[in-house]
């Protein structure tokens, strides 16, 4: 490597997303302006990671004031797998959603939950009113006057909903419903979509070009980068170039973890164990273990529901969860978040000892931040989106922010989609009713894109072991 650049992947969410589109939006906000009129931003380079001839690998120049390092950004783009939904794939999901007892709905979604139900019910009642009334002649004679007499509102009703259908429920809903159902029909494009993101985030891991990988997840693309984390870390987690260490960081980490069980855990509490995870991704790298990836940040992560949408009851997520299947920040208390893996040497005599973590402990060395639009009354603030940590543990950072563009649509269920939105002048103060900071200027603190602030040298990527087969 010769000098030193970090990466940044970015994932897009929910809807038919064109190429690039999330990606340039998000690096013309996160960047500030240059202080160098004539001075690009950024410049677009081709995508030697991906295998994509739509996308472009956007390059941040080195900023000696600002302290951050030659940057890259990648997007990994997903629409395409889902581009062919139905709806009968919608509906099947929404009637599995709405089978569920009442008791195993998210607190925030059962307004909209008993609200969808007292539709369904009503609308069964105007039916049957309107088949069945007992001043008709007849059961016939009333369905023919009910049919002639509303075929116009039938009709406009019909054009109405293929519209709203085509363009939200198959465009939007339909992504969250496919990719979050493992039935036989969706499991080939699931594995897929999780399939390319782990081929980019390896390939960033091979080309020994990075000291830092930064993945982002907005929506939708929060769940798919943290199946592409979960995965690929079973892979990266063990030492691939194996080097004597005392690895005391790793010796204390579960006493450290086990400070954060307190419920709920303060601000102040989870960045001193941001600060612990970063020390030990430090001595993991040392020890020869190749992973990159210091920063996971997730956007209005529907994550917050994962109970709900990712097992069929509360008491199987926990399971899974305690099974390692859904790695939790910090790991679930199972066992020893470390054990220890002997390696042979062609240097040394003797075996080297290397205490590595488990298949279910990305999250130890990784830090996770989570940022959300606080949901309110209804029709305020992000309903997708909200706090992780009740759900995968008390080390991610949840972070309240508030729409930074100003306006009350930006205040709306509508704010799912303004988490990097340049603020306006008089946002940017913010308001009694606006608790929490803008959130493009915490979505620029939470990146730590100044890298080079860093008191000791970066470790260098490590070389890859070829992968079994």
């Amino acid at each position: 490597m010769n000098r030193p650049k970090q990466a940044v992947v970015v994932i897009h969410g929910i809807g038919e997303q064109r190429p690039m589109e999330t990606l340039r939006s998000f690096v013309d906000a996160v960047l500030p302006d240059t202080s160098k009129s004539a001075q690009k931003k950024y410049r677009s380079k081709p995508d030697r990671m991906s295998e994509s001839f739509e996308l472009r690998c956007l390059q941040a120049p080195k900023d000696w004031e600002a302290h951050r390092p030659i940057t890259e950004f990648y997007e990994y783009y997903w629409s395409h797998h889902l581009c062919d939904s139905k709806y009968s794939s919608v509906l099947s999901w929404l009637v599995g959603l709405l089978a569920r007892r009442p008791r195993n709905i998210p607190r925030k979604l059962r307004p909209v939950y008993f609200v969808t139900y007292s539709g369904l019910l009503l609308a069964g009642v105007l039916v049957l009113w309107g088949l069945f009334d007992q001043t008709s002649q007849s059961l016939a004679v009333r369905f023919a006057a009910l049919h002639e007499k509303q075929q116009l509102y039938f009709a406009v009703a019909v054009l109405g909903l293929q519209a709203v259908g085509s363009r939200f429920i198959l465009g939007y809903v339909a992504d969250a419903a496919r990719y979050l159902t493992p039935s036989p029909g969706n499991i080939d494009k699931r594995n897929k979509i999780r399939a390319e993101g782990i081929k980019l985030l390896r390939a960033l891991h091979e080309s020994r070009k990075y000291f830092r990988i930064v993945v982002v997840g907005h929506s939708l693309g929060s769940v798919i980068g943290y199946d592409m984390i979960r995965h690929l870390w079973v892979e990266l987690r063990e030492s691939h170039d194996p080097s004597p260490q005392k690895q005391p960081k790793a010796a204390e980490f579960d006493a450290v973890a086990a400070a954060l069980q307190c419920d709920p855990a303060t601000t102040g509490a989870v960045e001193e164990f941001q600060h612990k995870q970063h020390e030990l991704w430090r001595e993991h790298r040392a020890a020869g273990i190749p992973w990159l990836v210091t920063d996971f940040i997730t956007l209005g992560s529907p994550l917050t529901h994962a109970t709900l949408l990712m097992e069929e009851d509360p008491w199987s997520f926990e399971q899974r969860k305690v099974e390692f299947e859904f790695p939790c920040c910090p790991p679930a208390p199972a066992q020893e978040t470390h054990y220890q893996k002997n390696y042979e040497s062609p240097v040394h005599s003797h075996p080297i000892s290397v205490r590595i973590p488990h298949h279910g402990a990305p999250f130890a060395s990784t830090r996770w931040t989570n940022l959300f639009f606080p949901h309110r009354k209804g029709v305020l603030g992000d309903m997708i989106g909200g706090p992780l940590a009740g759900s995968f543990g008390n080390g991610i950072l949840d972070i309240p922010v508030r729409p930074g563009h100003g306006g009350f649509l930006g205040k709306t269920l509508y704010s799912h989609v303004c988490y990097w939105k340049t603020p306006r002048e008089e946002a940017a103060q913010g308001g009694k009713d606006d608790p929490g900071a803008c959130s493009l200027k915490t979505l620029r603190s939470v990146l730590r894109l100044e890298s080079l602030r860093a008191k000791e040298p970066w470790p260098p990527p490590t070389q890859l072991r070829p992968r079994a087969r």
